[in-house]
């Protein structure tokens, strides 16, 4: 197997561990039960309403890189389940401006809590590279996001 090879597979193996059963969803639902169920879109979502109250649907979506039809999806489920609302800007019928609810903002901080956890965990591994290892690392990821936004496939006719 090549480095190629094994770096595909560890690629793979992580995207696979993001799951509705994975430990961070379980330590979230376990400290929020009412959290059960929520993807890690969603609860990106509700961090970024924690720090950017009363946004505009269209700032989140150029913020987060998300579609706008996908955000307005996931923005749906997060209101059908109490954890948001949202007004009309008054400047602009077609615009909404979304925040949390109380339930919303718990849930928020305590994916921000995980989020402060897994960083220094992280950072804590990361001090075994150097830093020209460290610079490797970083446009590694940032080539995989560029395929990741970027690439297109061909269609079946």
């Amino acid at each position: 197997m090549t480095i190629e090879d094994n770096i595909l597979t560890a690629y793979h193996h992580l995207l696979m561990l993001d799951t509705d059963k994975d430990k961070e969803k379980q330590w979230i639902s376990n400290q929020q039960p009412q959290a059960a169920g929520l993807s890690t879109l969603h609860f990106h979502i509700l961090s970024y309403l924690a720090a950017h109250p009363n946004v505009l649907a269209k700032a989140i979506s150029t913020d987060l890189k998300i579609l706008r039809g996908t955000l307005s999806k996931q923005l749906a489920l997060l209101e059908r389940r109490k954890m948001l609302t949202h007004y009309k800007d008054s400047s602009d019928a077609r615009g909404n401006h979304y925040t949390l609810t109380t339930l919303g903002s718990a849930i928020a901080q305590t994916h921000n809590q995980l989020l402060s956890m897994k960083n220094q965990t992280l950072k804590a591994h990361l001090k075994g590279f150097t830093p020209e290892d460290l610079q490797i690392i970083a446009r590694f990821l940032k080539q995989i996001t560029d395929a990741e936004e970027n690439d297109t496939y061909p269609t079946n006719k």
